[in-house]
């Protein structure tokens, strides 16, 4: 495959979801799991935001981008609140005044954040992610083979070591479970649109259950998964 990345800031986090005009790995699931008819549905359509996917995008951003980052975003509501009573309510309305704009975050999820991230920060292989350098970065580029422009938001690149790092949350990280959430998932497809847009051919990812005590494991995507998924997404372009 011929890949030229493109360097402009077109795409920014801001529209980065609106665009249509690149191709993404989630728009390629689209097109293989249901039909283009289905994707030119969505666009006019899109997918509401589930609490799941909110805390995942939280937990990235706090795990990936650091506390500071994520306390610009996200305010942590005040624990214990009860909004029937007067003091329950006054509190809130206090709390309130402090948003300026930022997302609300229930005290449940960011103790389970907190606690997910020490736990993370316990693996044999933390330093893997410690050791990259850029996160959540958006990479554009033209696959000139396939003729179509591309994007992605990859969560963790080591440059030196040309290497990506994906964290995903889920129910059973064990070996066993997880292989199979990789097929059903198509991570192995994700894992091959982004090495090839860098370059590069090592993709680790880092998947840690979301309830206690938050078993971690880290695997390394195989060169035949890396295949199978490069022929996939290069199927469903043409």
């Amino acid at each position: 495959l011929c890949i030229t990345p493109i360097t402009d800031n077109e795409i920014t986090d801001k529209n980065y979801y609106d665009d249509h005009m690149y191709m993404t790995n989630s728009t390629l699931k689209m097109f293989m799991e249901k039909s283009p008819k289905y994707f030119n549905y969505r666009i006019n359509n899109p997918i509401k935001t589930t609490a799941a996917m909110r805390f995942g995008t939280a937990f990235h951003m706090y795990e990936l981008e650091g506390r500071e980052m994520f306390e610009k975003h996200y305010a942590v509501e005040p624990d214990g609140i009860d909004k029937r009573t007067t003091i329950g309510k006054v509190t809130l309305e206090k709390f309130n005044q402090t948003l300026r704009g930022r997302e609300i975050i229930s005290y449940k999820d960011y103790k389970l954040i907190v606690d997910m991230h020490q736990e993370l920060g316990k693996d044999a292989h933390y330093d893997l992610i410690e050791e990259c350098n850029e996160f959540e970065k958006i990479y554009l580029w033209n696959n000139d083979t396939l003729k179509i422009k591309c994007k992605g938001k990859i969560d963790a690149i080591n440059t030196r070591d040309k290497y990506i790092v994906d964290l995903k949350t889920t129910r059973d990280a064990s070996p066993k479970a997880f292989k199979e959430t990789i097929i059903n998932q198509k991570y192995h497809m994700q894992a091959a649109f982004y090495c090839d847009a860098l370059g590069y051919k090592d993709y680790y990812i880092y998947a840690i259950e979301k309830s206690k005590p938050h078993c971690v494991c880290m695997y390394k995507m195989s060169e035949e998964l890396l295949k199978e998924g490069r022929l996939m997404y290069t199927q469903a372009i043409i």
